[in-house]
């Protein structure tokens, strides 16, 4: 690529783009969660069987979407592949009135969804390396991080007010759909509006060295220490996200009893705890940590082990203040695992596998928060209480800690 590329101003509207892109996604992951409780009731089923029909799959489906996206991406482009995934998104949405009413059909629209955001997920860096600067790019890849902690916030907020308006889950998630069709549009603009600036000719194809040092890095035990980091951290937030909700509105002796509305604004703090956490991870990795990605990281984990664990005790289910205290921190803990990772890899590797490695530990991340739907699914399917749950998020962030451990620094980039 030369130095005297010209980058459009359009670029910043194909970054907005991208963030409605992003945030539509989200909007469809979260928006079932704090439905849950009238999901089972109307299909008849257990709140573990709706976790898993709405949550798991869903997430099993964007972990293998978004493992195949890359192909896509480099054969059709981001735009192409936004526009169909978005369609495959409305029409998950739209048809659960019709067809999401029983358990296979709630499900296999769950699948259909999942399907359109795994390949969204996976688009980011290349948008961020056609369109944007290199100094550029860290802060698109950055507020598109934040982009999805505010479309969770979102859905967290709409799904209960329409379902309080229309009086029918199904309907409400149907409503939704407006997100992803105004994302489609925006999607449309950029697909007939003017061309990147680099077409990125050799992204598809690695030379003999470039092979050699990403196979390298692969061997590293420091490499799998900070992928692992982002897998176990997409694992407790996923299961954060996925089974508080229900945890907060569900009628005692279950769950807190307070309600689908007061769940999506609790839920709410959290999100934007995690929105503020995650900004602010990257001032402290810098500023205070000296570029040291270890500190943070073990940090977080330890939070979010703590403050999660607190969510389950009477003591702090019994004040509001004290319930939304615990969210706000477990938000911001939990914020300090992934980004601090992803900038780990971008700082100690050779440039031109960053973004491979990068990606790499998004994608096996899904598998992650895949494993946390459906692993806190079962087992509140299993004791019919959330505790067990929440104690199984704590294990794996204390596992993440001990995987955080070994985040330092690789010799052999050094000398690259």
């Amino acid at each position: 690529m030369s130095n005297s590329t010209v980058y459009p101003g359009f670029r910043w509207f194909v970054f907005v783009t991208l963030c409605i892109v992003t945030a539509s996604t989200a909007v469809a992951l979260i928006s079932p969660a704090p439905l849950m409780g009238p999901i089972a009731k109307s299909l008849g089923i257990s709140l573990g069987e709706a976790s898993g029909a709405t949550m798991g799959t869903f997430n099993l489906f964007v972990a293998l979407s978004a493992l195949v996206g890359g192909w896509f991406l480099d054969k059709f482009g981001a735009v192409r592949v936004w526009v169909t995934c978005l369609i495959l998104i409305i029409i998950g949405e739209i048809a659960m009135p019709s067809f999401g009413t029983s358990f296979w059909g709630l499900n296999n629209l769950r699948i259909i969804q999942g399907l359109g955001t795994g390949p969204i997920m996976a688009s980011t860096a290349r948008v961020a390396a056609q369109w944007f600067p290199r100094h550029e790019r860290g802060i698109v890849t950055g507020i598109q991080g934040m982009a999805m902690g505010l479309g969770i916030a979102i859905g967290f907020i709409i799904a209960p007010a329409v379902f309080g308006a229309t009086g029918n889950w199904a309907s409400a998630i149907a409503w939704l759909s407006v997100i992803p069709l105004i994302a489609l549009v925006m999607a449309l603009v950029v697909y007939f509006g003017p061309k990147p600036p680099t077409e990125l000719e050799e992204e598809t194809s690695l030379t003999e060295e470039n092979k050699s040092v990403f196979l390298l890095a692969l061997k590293l035990p420091v490499t799998w220490a900070a992928i692992l980091c982002v897998v176990m951290q997409s694992w407790t937030f996923q299961a954060i996200n996925d089974l508080i909700p229900g945890y907060i509105a569900v009628e005692s002796p279950v769950g807190l009893g307070k309600g689908p509305m007061a769940a999506g604004q609790y839920m709410t703090i959290f999100s934007v705890a995690f929105m503020i956490g995650a900004v602010l991870s990257g001032f402290i990795v810098e500023k205070i940590c000296k570029g040291k990605a270890k500190p943070l990281v073990c940090v977080g984990f330890l939070g979010t082990v703590v403050f999660t664990l607190g969510l389950g005790a009477s003591f702090v289910t019994a004040s509001d203040a004290l319930l939304a205290i615990c969210l706000i921190l477990d938000g911001l803990f939990t914020a300090w695992v992934i980004p601090p990772s992803i900038a780990f890899i971008a700082r100690h590797y050779p440039e031109h596998v960053t973004g491979k490695l990068g990606g790499l530990a998004q994608g096996i991340g899904i598998f992650g928060g895949t494993a946390g739907a459906f692993s806190g699914a079962y087992a509140l399917h299993a004791t019919g209480f959330y505790y067990a749950s929440i104690y199984i998020i704590a294990i794996i962030a204390i596992i993440g800690f001990v995987f955080a451990l070994g985040e330092n620094p690789p010799q052999f980039a050094k000398n690259k």
